[in-house]
């Protein structure tokens, strides 16, 4: 997010971290507060990291003295404190390659303030009185160290590579972001002559009451004699938050930054695109709300949606492909011109072709999209699913006949969907319910158009029912309709799409077996079709032949749907679940089904979703997987049979970027374009030229494959 004006970064509670530790990098060289100095600035918190080195380590946070002052600005600190902490997890490690020490803790904050900040940061800050943000450096005897303050350096958390023993940021932890503007924050009466213009990024927004999860690192020095590191330390902090801040309310992963950020590419055809909802907030250093208005003047169209509940919302699209800009004005209204007015925030947004989903899975059979537009399928092919002109099943990837320029793929029970750049939709395969869209039911071995279908920016195959979400956020549906899953308020199968009801404004769409999803521009989710298990979530089991919200569901990113269940990922990296948990794929450590959302326990950091018949997955910032649920076919890929009602770390698999489910089987794509696959392999679904299953990812014989975008 650019500033193209100063902006307020308005000041919470201070913390202080302190450490038990022995060692970190140096990049700072700057001279330290005397050992004796006990000045505590208002609102401090203290994290201590105690044995560190030992078997004991262990890490703790609490307010470290009284507050002497509530005049916080912005937020107003409460008496007993703007936040708490409870840890999580603590760690260190040494790198001996590079001498270096590294300690870092983890912890669940909660805002106790009563009020939503904007972009919370924790930010070093020198005390009054000193000339860096570490205080009271010993050694391990307790003598003074301020003469090594220079060499320690708060840093992102990191792991050690299994390959290297090197350290290697760890993309889950908290952001470490730098270049931030701190020119606008008032320590008056704080306890802190400064602050740096760096620190842990904490949540794009935290409401009252609301937690997030922070992790506080530092590197340190490890020297051949142990006397003489660092031993115990504090390191001191204050919480900001932006004064303007203009937010999505579905947010985007960025796979380079490896961090979710506001929704900024836009599936655009022609002059119209995928919408996105944007908040806007402007407060005060008291924390009261001044006027203020999202405009453009490049092409991106704009309109207040403002509610009670969403008081500064606006609704913004594309008018074309290509760069565009959002720009937050003071004021009620826009500029007549640009150029003129104040402009608090400029927000890039581009309007980008349909985003590529390059690899699915159906019953038994897989499809990958391929850089050059083609696309692969391997399995079983009784039904003509793998769109090569037979009906011979391939234990290795073969190429779907005369289809180009296709962008994404879905895949059903025996039949196969591809979205084409020109956003027309191709099917083949099984058509005895009307699923193909072509306006018969006679199957089809190689691609035929879906009847009358333009504008299309995504696409989902359910068992026998298919979804196509249009430019405009309206959905579109096709097949098998016993149970209402098409939405259009009957049980009337269609060979042609047809409209679901009173759907507007949907930026992802997930089909399951009878059931669908819709992630709205808002952040929630709509169900449609069967429900006897509760995958609808609106807690009921009652049947919806049109769309019903998700309860309780918000900052949903994306979804998924499985046989009898369904996963929302939220952006905070958690994952939620609801419907049939028989055997445990809700992943809440029971088999209890839910009729409402419950958290998958212990997952986070979580970029990506598959649901599978009854198992699902979850790729992880780090480039790992995790999977739980049914496993009697090695489907979890830990090289075991063993359902596992919680996740569970796929072996040996790295670098993946998204994973596609079959019904009993796993696929995942990694970062240079290759497959891995696992599960049950009865007609040759993994794709590794046999039909034995795995329990352990297998490659697939191919590479090439496209890279998934937002």
């Amino acid at each position: 997010m650019r500033r193209r004006s100063a902006l307020s970064l308005l000041l919470l509670p201070a913390l202080l971290l302190g450490a038990c530790a022995q060692q970190s990098l140096s990049t700072q060289p700057t001279a330290s507060t005397p050992v004796g100095s006990t000045s505590s600035p208002a609102g401090v918190y203290q994290v201590s990291f105690q044995n560190v080195g030992t078997g004991d380590f262990t890490a703790s946070a609490q307010l470290a003295a009284p507050l002497r002052s509530q005049s916080l600005v912005a937020v107003p600190e409460p008496a007993g404190g703007g936040f708490t902490f409870d840890r999580l997890s603590s760690s260190t490690f040494v790198v001996k390659a590079t001498g270096i020490r590294h300690v870092q803790a983890t912890f669940k904050v909660t805002n106790n303030t009563g009020l939503t900040l904007n972009s919370l940061k924790f930010v070093p800050a020198i005390p009054t009185g000193g000339s860096t943000v570490f205080s009271r450096v010993t050694y391990f005897d307790g003598s003074d160290a301020s003469s090594k303050a220079g060499s320690l350096n708060p840093v992102q958390g990191q792991y050690t590579s299994g390959a290297t023993g090197q350290a290697v940021t760890d993309a889950g932890s908290s952001p470490f972001v730098t270049g931030l503007d701190t020119s606008g924050v008032d320590t008056t009466g704080r306890g802190v002559s400064s602050v740096k213009p760096y620190g842990w990024q904490v949540a794009s927004q935290l409401a009252p009451g609301g937690t997030a999860v922070v992790t506080f690192a530092v590197d340190l020095p490890a020297d051949a004699n142990p006397k003489n590191d660092p031993f115990n330390f504090n390191l001191n902090f204050i919480g900001v938050q932006d004064g303007t801040s203009l937010t999505s309310a579905v947010q985007q992963y960025n796979s380079t930054t490896k961090s979710f950020g506001n929704y900024v590419q836009f599936p655009t055809i022609g002059t119209n695109s995928l919408p996105a909802y944007y908040d806007v907030k402007n407060v005060d250093r008291n924390g009261t709300s001044i006027a203020s208005v999202l405009c453009s003047f490049d092409g991106a169209s704009v309109s207040n949606i403002s509610t009670p509940s969403f008081p500064n919302r606006y609704r913004v699209t594309m008018g074309s492909l290509g760069a565009h800009t959002l720009q937050v004005y003071t004021g009620s209204s826009c500029p007549t011109n640009a150029g003129t007015g104040t402009v608090l925030l400029s927000q890039p947004v581009n309007g980008t072709a349909p985003a590529r989903m390059p690899l699915a899975g159906g019953y038994a059979h897989n499809l990958a999209v391929k850089v050059d537009g083609t696309v692969s399928s391997w399995g079983y092919n009784s039904y003509g699913q793998l769109g090569n002109g037979t009906t011979t099943n391939s234990t290795t990837p073969v190429t779907v006949s005369g289809l180009t320029n296709a962008v994404s793929v879905a895949g059903g029970n025996a039949y196969s969907l591809a979205l084409k750049a020109d956003g027309t939709v191709s099917s083949w395969g099984f058509n005895g319910n009307g699923e193909l869209g072509s306006g018969t039911t006679t199957d089809s071995t190689t691609p035929v158009a879906v009847s009358g279908l333009t504008n299309v920016v995504s696409v989902a195959a359910g068992r026998f029912h298919s979804l196509a979400l249009k430019v405009d956020g309206t959905v579109s549906s096709w097949g098998y309709n016993y149970y209402g899953q098409l939405g259009n308020g009957t049980t009337t199968n269609s060979i042609t799409p047809v409209d679901v009801s009173g759907l507007t404004d949907v930026v992802s769409v997930a089909a399951g077996n009878i059931h669908n999803l819709a992630l709205k521009a808002d952040g929630t989710v709509s169900g449609w079709g069967f429900n006897g298990d509760g995958e609808l979530g609106n807690g009921t089991t009652i049947n919806s032949s049109t769309p019903v919200t998700v309860s309780g569901l918000t900052n949903a990113i994306s979804v998924a749907a499985g046989n009898y269940h369904s996963l929302a990922l939220k952006a905070d990296g958690t994952v939620s679940s609801w419907g049939y948990n028989g055997v445990g794929q809700l992943g809440t450590g029971t088999n209890t089904s839910s009729t409402i959302p419950v958290a998958v326990s212990g997952l986070t950091n979580a970029v990506s979703i598959s649901s599978g018949y009854f198992h699902s997955l979850a790729v992880k910032a780090d480039g790992t997987v995790s999977s739980w649920g049914y496993n009697n076919y090695g489907q979890l890929g830990t090289g075991t049979n063993t359902s596992s009602t919680i996740p569970v770390a796929v072996s040996g698999l790295t670098n993946a970027i998204s994973v596609a489910a079959g019904n009993y089987h796993s696929l995942a794509l990694k970062a240079d374009g290759t497959v891995s696959s696992w599960g049950s392999n009865n007609d040759g679904q993994l794709g590794s030229g046999t039909t034995t299953d795995s329990s352990t990812p297998l490659p697939v014989p191919m590479n090439g494959v496209a890279q998934p975008t937002p």
